[in-house]
């Protein structure tokens, strides 16, 4: 079998596309045609060379797509299901996916550096040499082929809009209501506009924050969260003045959605005494925080982090889809310029340039 993909090769190199190779279903697999994949950080990171994995690679693993085939053993989906790609299907063995939270999965991410499935294989070839896979799926290609875990059955949503469902939303809103649980009534700092902060922002709203301040070096982002939950808007340089007028002691949550050093250590810095700073944002390979311990000890704040809404994916998705459904989380809104395959390079740059909404590669 044989699909269509954007290989990356190296810095600086314009992406191949390529036909590939791909290994025939195993009993438990599924053969999904994408629609929609969306550009995230993660991808972003390899782009720039901030994170280094094998190459050639099929980057990409935040969308959606309707099943083409499927193995002989596989109960979940049946061909012509639409489905979100989850990147992180539970093992159901290791103790995170034992606690529900299959994104720490040891087997997981012991495959995603290396560029495979969490078989440890990458079921992709091009002319005879092994492609790898990105952040375990390869999205960027028109078939991709996947555990049926790694697949969630979604109805009621348009699969354009479903693809953000793959990872930047339950990412953001899941970090503001699971792992920040913020608390009605409360004040938020959002660092970071871009796809995931904007969806942290709409996390904030559905709790019902009262103050959602939201902080990007792009105005077109921060006018855009404006749009979908955040009471106020300040670029970095405008931060404290905003923040002195609407939180003058201080937020009770602070979300950091881009994982820099500067921006975690601000985020810190504008959480009240008692309150959480939470870590959604990657920061490039290598990098690391600098902590006073006075932050945490003598003012008594909480910092943590997060990955992919710090809930299964599976159990998230229905409740993300009922939010969708009542009008609570908004999907249309997001969604920033398209385009197909044939110009990935054009969406890549698109999105390093602060597109205000999530940059699409879509499939014919």
């Amino acid at each position: 079998m044989q699909t269509k993909a954007a290989l990356f090769h190296a810095v600086g190199r314009p992406l191949e596309l390529v036909e590939l190779d791909l290994d025939e279903p195993r009993a438990d697999e599924v053969v999904v045609r994408m629609a929609a994949a969306g550009i995230c950080g993660t991808d972003l990171h390899q782009v720039k060379g901030e994170f280094r994995r094998p190459t050639p690679m099929v980057l990409g693993h935040e969308g959606a797509g309707t099943v083409e085939f499927v193995g002989d053993a596989v109960t979940r989906v049946r061909p012509g299901d639409e489905v979100v790609v989850s990147w992180a299907p539970s093992c159901g063995h290791c103790p995170g996916c034992r606690r529900g939270r299959p994104a720490t999965c040891r087997v997981l991410n012991a495959a995603i550096p290396h560029g495979t499935l969490p078989d440890g294989r990458t079921g992709m070839s091009y002319r005879g040499k092994t492609v790898y896979r990105g952040t375990a799926t390869g999205c960027f290609a028109e078939r991709v082929v996947l555990s049926e875990r790694a697949v969630l059955p979604v109805s009621g949503v348009p699969l354009i809009e479903a693809a953000l469902l793959g990872c930047a939303a339950l990412t953001g809103v899941g970090a503001a209501l699971y792992a920040g649980r913020v608390e009605d009534g409360a004040s938020v700092l959002v660092i970071g506009a871009g796809g995931v902060g904007q969806f942290v922002v709409q996390g904030a709203r559905i709790a019902g924050a009262h103050t959602i301040v939201v902080c990007d070096p792009f105005d077109e982002r921060s006018e855009q969260a404006l749009l979908v939950g955040a009471t106020h808007a300040a670029d970095p340089e405008s931060l404290d003045a905003v923040l002195g007028e609407a939180a003058p002691e201080g937020v009770d949550f602070a979300f950091d959605a881009v994982g820099s050093p500067a921006t975690v250590a601000t985020a810190l810095a504008h959480t009240r005494d008692g309150g959480q700073t939470v870590v959604v944002g990657l920061p490039a390979a290598g990098e690391r925080y600098e902590i006073d311990p006075f932050e945490l000890i003598r003012k008594e704040k909480r910092l943590t982090g997060t990955l992919y809404g710090s809930l299964d994916p599976a159990v998230a998705l229905p409740d993300f889809l009922s939010l969708v459904d009542a009008g609570r989380l908004e999907l249309r809104r997001l969604i920033g310029d398209r385009y197909p395959l044939e110009q990935i390079d054009d969406a890549i740059a698109a999105s390093l340039a602060g597109s205000a909404g999530r940059v699409l590669v879509t499939f014919g």
